[in-house]
């Protein structure tokens, strides 16, 4: 089987980059580019101290806390180990004090160095501790009021809890009970509609694009449009249309008094009679041309023979 150049560039950046992590772990817990001293300390109880907690010497840090283990398989005394950053040299017998920063800072390491002692501490020597005077006993205050108010609030709620168990009967249980159950198909329910939603919308991705660009589209002709009619001149326009109705008014005016030729024509009673009269002959005409068609129209397709003429007829007449 063989493998494409770019899976063979993928493995090699990951090795790489898994070998640089190792290397500078390495690097770094290695005692040849190890800059920091490192000292234990062990407590009978530790009241909260955790690791990266920082290490002051007068209030400055020059350190921090590396790690908490216990310090013997019976459990009964906490080992600590600590980093000391800079070159501060102190003696062997000083003190290493756990102490409290504030309510909400945590506790920090303090060392208290020893003057009188000229043998300097050495990285890899074990310290001695201590705590600071009222500390457990400080703890112990601060946390009693939230006992308190725990204890008085798991109290309230038993009682509410058990004033609502006394309010609910059987069937208000039961009812509750499918209430829940029929919230719970509800959600199965919503979350099968959001799924076929997606699935939806996945297949007419192309086609909802294509309605928003129309979308779209049109709103920016609207905007055109909009944008076509604010430019127009609209009082000149309005001036116009008023002076067309005023015209329009006067031509009114005008043929309602009989004034001009279309006037006249409206207000002679006359003419409309004689028009009256010319529109009635015409229908009777065409009544009389569709009852008797031969007395106005003579034709024959092979031609009529004239009747001779009746002699004594014409003398006669």
């Amino acid at each position: 089987m063989r493998y494409s150049r770019e899976i063979k560039t993928g493995v090699f950046a990951v090795v790489s980059i898994l070998l640089f992590i190792l290397g500078y772990q390495y690097m770094k817990n290695s005692k040849l580019f190890q800059t920091s001293k490192e000292f234990y300390v062990i407590y009978q109880n530790v009241v909260g101290l955790e690791a990266g907690a920082p290490v002051t010497i007068n209030g400055m840090r020059v350190g921090k806390v590396k790690n908490l283990s216990l310090a013997n398989k019976a459990g009964d005394a906490v080992l600590v180990t600590f980093l000391i950053e800079n070159d501060f040299e102190f003696s062997k017998s000083s003190v290493i004090k756990i102490y409290a920063s504030g309510i909400i800072g945590g506790n920090n390491l303090a060392v208290l160095p020893a003057v009188d002692d000229p043998v300097m501490a050495r990285s890899g020597d074990t310290l001695r501790g201590e705590l600071e005077s009222g500390m457990i006993d400080g703890l112990i205050e601060k946390f009693s009021p939230i006992e308190k108010s725990l204890l008085s609030t798991l109290t309230k709620v038993d009682s509410v809890l058990s004033d609502v168990d006394q309010v609910l009967d059987r069937k208000s249980k039961e009812n509750l009970r499918k209430s829940v159950e029929s919230l719970s198909v509800a959600m199965d329910q919503l979350s099968q509609t959001a799924t076929g939603l997606n699935v939806l919308v996945d297949r007419n991705q192309n086609e909802l694009d294509a309605a928003f660009k129309s979308i779209l589209k049109t709103s920016t002709n609207l905007e055109t449009i909009t944008d076509s009619i604010a430019a127009v001149n609209t009082a000149q326009m309005l001036k116009d249309l008023s002076g067309s109705i005023s015209a329009l008014n006067i031509i009114t005016n005008s043929l309602a008094q009989g004034e001009g030729s279309l006037g006249a024509l409206m207000q002679d009673k006359g003419l409309y009679d004689d028009l009256r009269t010319l529109t009635e002959d015409a229908q009777n005409l065409l009544k009389d041309i569709q009852e008797s068609p031969k007395r106005y129209v003579h034709f024959s397709l092979f031609g009529q023979k004239e009747e001779p003429k009746d002699k004594n007829k014409d003398n006669k007449e």
